[in-house]
Formats: C-alpha cells, sequence, structure tokens
C-alpha cells in the first residue's frame, strides 16, 4: 500500500475542482455527441446552425472523449505538471471557441443554448488562470 505524500507539485483543492468539472463536461459533450447524436442537434446544437452530420460527428466528438480523458488523467496524477499541460490545451481552445462564436453570432447567429456556452467559458476562464497562478505559486 503506498501513501499520497504532499509534494510541491502536487494538485491544490482548487485544481483538481477545475480538472474535474472538465473532465464531466468533456465527457458528457463527447457521449451525447458520439452516440446521441439527434440529441446533440435536437438540444446543445439547434438551429440556426446546421446539424452536425454523423459522419463529422464521428470524428469531431472523439476529440471531447480524448480530452475527458487527457482531463482525468492530469486529475488521476494529483501533479501540477500533468495539469498544466491540460490546461495549456483548454484555455487557447475556449478563448477561440468564444471567439467563433461571437462570430457566428452575426452570422448565420446563434442559438440561445450558445450563450450558455460563453456564460459557462466566461466563468471557466478565470477559474483556469487562478488555478495556474495558485499552483504555480504553491510550485
Amino acid at each position: 500500500m503506498t501513501t499520497d505524500v504532499s509534494t510541491p507539485d502536487s494538485l491544490l483543492p482548487f485544481t483538481k475542482l477545475v480538472l474535474g468539472v472538465s473532465a464531466v463536461v468533456q465527457l458528457i459533450f463527447g457521449v451525447v455527441g458520439l452516440f446521441l447524436t439527434d440529441l446533440w442537434n435536437g438540444l446543445f446544437w439547434t438551429a440556426p446552425l446546421a446539424p452536425w452530420p454523423y459522419e463529422v460527428a464521428r470524428f469531431a466528438f472523439i476529440n471531447y472523449l480524448a480530452t475527458a480523458i487527457a482531463a482525468a488523467y492530469a486529475l488521476y496524477q494529483r501533479r501540477w505538471i500533468g495539469a498544466r499541460v491540460y490546461f495549456a490545451f483548454s484555455f487557447p481552445y475556449i478563448v477561440m471557441s468564444v471567439i467563433v462564436a461571437l462570430i457566428t453570432a452575426v452570422k448565420p447567429g446563434v442559438p440561445a443554448i450558445m450563450w450558455l456556452y460563453v456564460f459557462l467559458s466566461v466563468l471557466y476562464l478565470p477559474a483556469v488562470a487562478y488555478a495556474w497562478i495558485r499552483q504555480s505559486r504553491a510550485s
């Protein structure tokens, strides 16, 4: 039996929370988009946006599942070095997603649920930045 010894590289509780939420959200999007594409197109991605074709959905949503695995693995490792790599990907990805949502809002427009995604992204980005700053100082 091994014991978990805290090191300067150990994850802080808030960082674990952000990773856990990230993994769950990515998993939900990945599973719904990949296996329940009709539900995705009817609930998560509605008009005026064009529905996801099944072939495109298969390729796109495996990325969500992969990022869920990456976040879960960083959480499993319990080390800042792993979480930092995940955050280095997720932070710019979310920034670019918000920019694309705003551009898309001009034409053809976005469904109301897209504004919820933007709102959640606006909450997520400072959470990642805060976790990054706190972890960097602790390490």
